[in-house]
């Protein structure tokens, strides 16, 4: 079931709506949170009901594990070792679908002709592993207490997060559970809840997806032999560029807005990463959540920077190099996620000469943020080409379009052509509009939610976000056009993740 389909936003949300109000008028304790698993688990079934035994399975094996770190009679090398092992059986799952529907070509609700069982590939398994992995090293930490097991439940398949993050930490999810606000109606944070959601759906069924098939038809172009001119090439990348920003930031964003809806607050997970100065800066804004899984989980763990600069340009490049892979297998995203540790390795490089030569990084210079956002942005369409293409045949191809190395192309696709007007216009949204957390600024901060420092400088400014008629009649402006589109509408980018 997709955030962007009638069934979802018709029948499953209301009534899941519903029932949570009313059982919480009976009763404000446990029965609301198992509401909230059975409805999760219907929502994730809908897919496939195999997906639902496996998302269980996942669950109560990790909240086994979870439960011996509560333990007095295990000591220490042997609850380590427990750690070990809930990791590498969480990564062993995850490696095995990951490889499988590589080397078999499985897809989303596809069975493989080569296993008539039929294996198929867990939606969202990636989030729902990565999260439970940072339970287990928090408890083992001892930064989390061992939660019931129905809460416990409810952290992993909440379904607002379960199929495309954001990735949630135990200490950020468990004691909104014990808030009273969880319980209570609140009709503002339901009104900024359908703010921030119709912005979500506005993004991917009326942004996202009408932009998609001028992507689509560039890359499959090549895919079929076809050459294309310059043009055709650029207008095809950054067609796909803005497809995946708006496609996945439009999913977060609903996400966000969900949890509002029954008083749980998910972390935010853009900040207008296309508005960055410097690779460096554009993930720290792009897909955050799992940013900051793979700094705290993977890179400080491999000693970070702290062992000098040569060891920490190894340890961007590993980790890069890891998140190619999680996105796939084949060599198009190796080679995506090892241009860009080369690149952050750089940009790192970059950053200490200029500080060794007395350049402040904190002095504004409004030319070099100007230049470093379009080189940037331009630097990332350009690598988006290898994570969106095929096979490395077709990468090469558009990359050699792009840069006018194909002499001869083919006659012109007209269904790849996009107006000049409305690629400037998309791009001048994601360059100078505001973002989720600037318009909701207010709201975040009353949430305690954490926003970035540009976002809080822009407080108080004529678009924000405040419960009223006008935010009122643009919100319903927003969900009605995206209603109008929905039968459309495709599937999330990052779901085959």
């Amino acid at each position: 079931m997709n955030f962007n389909s009638f069934p979802f936003l018709l029948l499953f949300l209301p009534v899941t709506l519903l029932g949570f109000y009313l059982i919480n008028r009976i009763e404000r304790c446990k029965w609301p949170i198992v509401w909230l698993v059975g409805a999760s688990l219907v929502f994730y079934g809908f897919w496939n009901l195999v997906l639902a035994g496996v998302l269980i399975g996942s669950v109560l094996t990790n909240y086994v594990l979870g439960r011996f770190f509560n333990s007095s009679q295990i000591n220490k090398v042997n609850l380590k070792k427990i750690l070990y092992f809930g990791i590498v059986c969480n990564l062993g799952v995850l490696i095995y679908f990951k490889q499988f529907g590589f080397y078999e070509g499985f897809e989303l609700q596809e069975f493989s002709p080569a296993y008539p069982w039929g294996v198929i590939i867990p939606v969202g398994l990636s989030f729902f592993t990565f999260q439970q992995i940072i339970y287990l090293v928090e408890v083992w930490r001892g930064r989390v207490d061992g939660n019931s097991f129905w809460n416990y439940f409810l952290y992993v398949v909440f379904f607002p997060q379960l199929l495309n993050g954001p990735i949630v930490r135990p200490n950020e999810f468990f004691p909104q559970l014990a808030d009273k606000k969880f319980f209570k109606f609140q009709a503002d944070r339901i009104a900024a809840g359908l703010t921030i959601f119709s912005c979500g759906l506005f993004k991917k069924v009326v942004l996202a997806d009408g932009i998609a098939r001028y992507s689509d038809s560039a890359f499959d172009a090549v895919a079929q032999g076809a050459v294309l001119s310059m043009m055709e090439a650029w207008s095809g990348t950054l067609s796909f560029t803005l497809q995946v920003y708006f496609d996945f930031s439009g999913y977060s964003d609903m996400a966000v807005g969900l949890g509002c809806f029954f008083g749980i607050r998910l972390p935010i997970n853009f900040e207008s990463p296309y508005k960055a100065s410097s690779l460096i800066e554009f993930w720290h804004r792009w897909h955050m959540t799992l940013s900051r899984f793979v700094r705290d989980y993977i890179y400080i763990p491999l000693g970070g920077n702290r062992k000098g600069s040569l060891k920490r340009t190894g340890n961007i490049f590993i980790i890069m190099l890891i998140g190619g892979i999680w996105h796939g297998t084949g060599i198009t995203f190796i080679i995506w996620g090892s241009l860009h540790g080369c690149l952050l390795a750089i940009n790192h490089f970059w950053r200490q000469l200029k500080n060794l030569l007395g350049y402040s990084l904190q002095r504004k210079n409004y030319i070099y943020e100007i230049s470093g956002c379009v080189i940037t942005f331009l630097t990332v369409a350009v690598l988006w080409v290898f994570f969106r293409a095929e096979s490395l045949n077709v990468a090469v191809s558009i990359i050699q379009s792009l840069f006018g190395f194909h002499t001869s192309p083919d006659a012109d696709f007209n269904n790849i052509k996009i107006s000049e007007d409305r690629l400037w216009f998309l791009i001048l949204i994601v360059w100078f509009a505001p973002n989720i957390s600037e318009i909701m600024t207010s709201f975040y901060k009353s949430e305690n939610l954490s926003i970035a420092q540009h976002s809080l400088a822009s407080e108080g400014r004529w678009y924000h976000w405040h419960p009223n008629t006008w935010w009122a009649a643009f919100t319903a402006i927003l969900f009605i056009m995206s209603l109008l589109g929905l039968a459309q509408s495709e599937q999330f980018i990052y779901f085959q993740f």
